[in-house]
């Protein structure tokens, strides 16, 4: 091989290496917009948007069980923090010791959108020690969230659960939830939320 061929094959072969290295770079920094773009709130977003603020909510059918939640924005839209506060009862503490004290739930919603669904995640200091993950959609003709999910409070003992979040108007919204029984869905609760004056 003369010493210009050598020279050539050099390039040659230093040239691969650049358009290798230059091409992995771009894939990089396309993987990273990618990344970032999917990120980012959106029109699904915005749905979870329309029902933030602090609302008052009670039992279709039990005057007594009523309360308060509170919905905010978190990480720019991206994600919504939800604080639930209901009547007092009676709650299991350590050692089979009772404390009578308010309900509370505690919430994170959001829109996955590389799943393309909404998520839910929800616990209590009432009944449970499990965590709710709650996965959803939304019907806009219909203008309702649906979600599903499955709890096992006792062990073996499974229930498959549906929640419907139906927004009636810009200050009222339902939420009804059923239980699946013999392969039906039973409605075990029905809840309705009025928005506080001036929020």
């Amino acid at each position: 091989m003369t010493f210009q061929s050598r020279c050539r094959l050099l390039l040659l072969v230093h040239l691969a290496v650049f358009i290798s290295v230059a091409v992995r770079s771009q894939q990089k920094n396309d993987t990273l917009t990618q990344l970032l773009d999917y990120s980012r709130p959106g029109e699904a977003h915005q749905r979870l948007a329309a029902i933030e603020g602090s609302w008052n909510f009670q039992d279709a059918r039990r005057a007594y069980v009523k309360g308060v939640l509170i919905r905010k924005a978190i990480f720019e839209g991206r994600f919504y923090s939800v604080e639930i506060t209901g009547g007092k009862l009676p709650l299991p503490v350590a050692n089979g010791i009772m404390k009578e004290d308010n309900y509370r739930s505690l919430q994170w919603e959001g829109y996955d959108n590389a799943r393309k669904i909404y998520i839910t995640t929800s616990i209590n200091n009432h009944i449970g020690s499990n965590e709710e993950i709650q996965q959803g959609s939304y019907d806009s003709a219909a203008h309702a969230f649906t979600y599903q999910w499955e709890s096992e409070l006792l062990p073996g003992y499974r229930v498959r659960n549906k929640r419907i979040v139906h927004l009636a108007d810009p200050n009222t919204y339902t939420e009804e939830y059923f239980e699946e029984r013999n392969h039906a869905w039973v409605k075990v609760r029905e809840l309705r939320y009025v928005r506080q004056p001036g929020n």
